[in-house]
C-alpha cells in the first residue's frame, strides 16, 4: 500500500487489526505444515501509488468505517508457515529477479457472499502464483491452493447494502472510472495478532539487462509506506 491505513505508533509498520484483538483462523486457512505455527506470512502484490490511492478511495467510501483498518490491496497468499520462512524468501527472491514490472487494472464489481469485490485484470500475477504454489504446494493453507485477484472493496454488511453498493459503483453519480497502475514488485508481511507487519518489499527487475533496484527491507523504518498490503482475513 502506498500508505497506512490507522495511525500506529509501535515499532513496525502496520496494517490494523480487523474485527478483535486476536483472529481465530479456520481450519482452511492453517498451513498444512503438521505443526503449530506461531508465525504466518502474507505475499501481496506490490503496486504504484497513484493505482493503490484511487481503489482505496473507494474502498473507504463503501467499507464500514468501524472495521475499515486496511487500504486496498491484492494478496497472493494469506498464510505462509514461519517455518518454512527461507524456503520463502528464497523463492521470491529468485522469482523476482526474472520478472520485470506490469500493468494491472480494475474491471467489474461483483457481489461476495457480504460485501462487493471487484475483479482485477493482473495475467503475470496469476502466473506468479502458480509458479511460485509449485513450489510450496506442500505446506499450502487449503485457501492458498487457489487464488482469484480481486479487490475486497466492502465486507461484512447485509445483502441488501451490498447490493446497493455494487448499483453505486456501477451506474451511481460517484460511479467508480476504474484505474490502472503498475506492479512493482511483492511484499511479505507477518501477520501479528490481527495486524500486518511489513516484513520485506521485493522489487521486480527493473531493466532489461538483468539489474534491479536492492531488495528493501524495511521491517524498521516507521515511515515506509507499505505498498500493495495485504489484510486481515476478510
Amino acid at each position: 500500500m502506498s500508505q497506512s491505513s490507522g495511525s500506529h505508533s509501535s515499532r513496525h509498520p502496520r496494517e490494523g487489526a480487523y474485527t478483535a484483538e486476536e483472529y481465530v483462523r479456520r481450519p482452511d486457512h492453517i498451513p498444512q505444515t503438521g505443526q503449530d505455527e506461531s508465525e504466518k506470512y502474507i505475499l501481496a502484490l506490490h503496486t504504484d501509488p497513484t493505482h493503490h490511492q484511487a481503489v482505496t478511495a473507494l474502498r473507504n467510501q463503501h467499507f464500514p468505517a468501524k472495521i475499515n483498518k486496511l487500504s486496498a490491496h491484492v494478496a497472493l497468499f494469506r498464510a505462509l508457515p514461519g517455518s518454512q520462512l527461507p524456503v520463502i524468501q528464497s523463492a521470491i527472491q529468485h522469482l523476482v529477479h526474472h520478472h520485470h514490472p506490469f500493468p494491472i487494472s480494475t474491471g467489474e464489481p461483483f457481489l461476495m457472499a457480504h460485501g462487493v469485490g471487484l475483479h482485477v485484470h493482473v495475467e503475470p500475477a496469476t502466473h506468479i502464483f502458480r509458479t511460485l504454489k509449485e513450489q510450496w504446494n506442500g505446506f499450502l493453507s487449503k485457501q492458498d491452493q487457489s487464488f482469484r485477484a480481486h479487490y475486497t472493496i466492502q465486507n461484512k454488511v447485509q445483502s441488501s447494502v451490498a447490493q446497493e453498493s455494487l448499483v453505486a459503483i456501477r451506474t451511481g453519480p460517484d460511479r467508480f472510472e476504474g484505474s490502472t497502475g503498475t506492479v512493482m514488485g511483492l511484499s511479505l508481511y507477518l501477520y501479528d495478532r490481527g495486524y500486518w507487519t511489513l516484513k520485506q518489499t521485493y522489487p521486480f527487475r527493473a531493466d532489461k539487462e538483468g539489474e534491479r533496484a536492492p531488495v528493501a527491507d524495511r521491517s524498521n523504518d516507521d515511515e515506509w509506506p507499505p505498498l500493495g498490503a495485504a489484510s486481515a482475513p476478510e
